[in-house]
């Protein structure tokens, strides 16, 4: 079983900035070549999703034989869902990962997975459930590489549970921190998580997510990333979310990684909320931070004075000083992450035109792709079409 990976303080980017002059970090071990990416990102016009329908009445999903599992079964998968397995918690802070095994009774051969459960407590438990079940059954959803795959799931009445199919160093959120994360490896992981983005956007239906954020993203032996947190999806086959199932999540804490300009603004839902997201999780993986006291302010006051900033004086403040001895560093390419990430999360404000300030996850992705890096390793070429 892989240890639990260790946490370091919680500080906002703008704080890093201000202590990066007293402070320095120690270097960070590079890992070797990472294998070459194989995803795709399909190239589709986008097409507003339509419709007032609830999303329980516009889900048409491909049945799909999945295992069921007793809460029973899944106590024992984890080893009665033991200290020793748990990973942490995800969005809603509702819902806990828990390291498993499946034997296999013919083969006996060992199949690691991911369990993740949910108390049925609440209004939104089940609905939240119920929506990530159906985009994990969705066959086009499922067929990119970097979206988890579902192995089976749990409806009990009190305990709501999925299992992915997936050996995982962890999630997301707890590689932020770890040292040996290294820069080809945190590009390799922003890449893959842009094409994703630009492939449930790119769709006949576009799929907007809401909630992209690091806890909801695991990430395998390899460093792929696999994405799962649908719960928050709307759009797509999944049908327009209900806003009381939203509001009420929204009201339980404060979401780091939603769109301030639509929690507090009420801009309409759509790709640039996705954009958003995407733009914070990048700040944190080249900052090595995230914090949800100021979650909800990263696109306003903070961003305006950080935008001013991007060039030379942020590189050299902050991820400079985190990567400087990481052999696949180069100075330029952290300095075109920096810029993107901070568009990304720049304030759309409350009118249409703003929306296009953002960029947009094709041009996301290509700006990833230009990167030396990511050329190096090969990882601008995807086999997919």
């Amino acid at each position: 079983m892989l240890p639990r990976l260790p946490h370091a303080g919680i500080l906002s980017p703008l704080a890093i900035m201000i202590c990066a002059c007293f402070s320095c970090h120690s270097g960070v071990a590079y890992r070797g070549a990472l294998e070459r990416a194989e995803m795709a990102a399909k190239q589709k016009l986008f097409a507003q999703s339509s419709g007032d329908q609830c999303r329980s009445e516009q889900c048409e999903m491909a049945e799909v034989e999945i295992p069921v599992y007793s809460y029973a079964e899944l106590k024992k998968i984890t080893n009665g869902f033991s200290a020793e397995n748990f990973m942490g918690k995800t969005f809603s802070s509702n819902s806990l990962l828990y390291r498993g095994e499946i034997v296999d009774k013919e083969s006996n051969l060992v199949r690691k997975v991911i369990v993740e459960m949910r108390k049925n407590e609440k209004d939104y438990d089940l609905k939240v459930w119920q929506t990530q079940l159906n985009a994990l059954k969705d066959p086009t959803i499922s067929s990119h590489p970097n979206v988890v795959k579902l192995q089976g799931y749990c409806n009990s009445v009190c305990d709501l549970g999925l299992v992915y199919d997936c050996h995982a160093l962890g999630t997301l959120h707890s590689l932020i921190f770890d040292e040996s994360f290294s820069w080809s490896m945190r590009m390799k992981v922003a890449l893959q998580l842009a094409r994703v983005l630009q492939f449930i956007h790119s769709q006949e239906k576009p799929l907007i997510l809401l909630n992209f954020e690091p806890r909801s993203i695991l990430v395998d032996m390899d460093f792929n990333p696999l994405i799962f947190g649908f719960g928050l999806a709307s759009g797509g086959v999944l049908g327009i979310i209900d806003p009381t199932v939203l509001r009420l999540i929204i009201l339980n804490g404060p979401q780091v990684y939603i769109d301030p300009d639509f929690t507090l603004r009420g801009i309409t839902i759509g790709p640039w909320c996705d954009v958003f997201s995407f733009g914070t999780l990048l700040l944190a993986m080249i900052t090595k931070s995230h914090d949800p006291v100021v979650g909800k302010i990263m696109a306003r006051s903070e961003f305006s004075f950080l935008e001013r900033f991007y060039g030379i004086n942020f590189t050299k403040f902050i991820v400079l000083k985190n990567f400087w001895k990481d052999g696949n560093y180069h100075i330029r390419d952290s300095a075109a992450v920096t810029k993107l990430a901070v568009r990304c999360v720049k304030s759309c404000m409350t009118t249409v035109e703003k929306y296009h300030e953002r960029p947009g996850m094709s041009e996301a992705v290509s700006i990833l792709e230009c990167l030396r890096v990511v050329k190096k390793l090969g990882l601008h070429c995807s086999s997919l079409a």
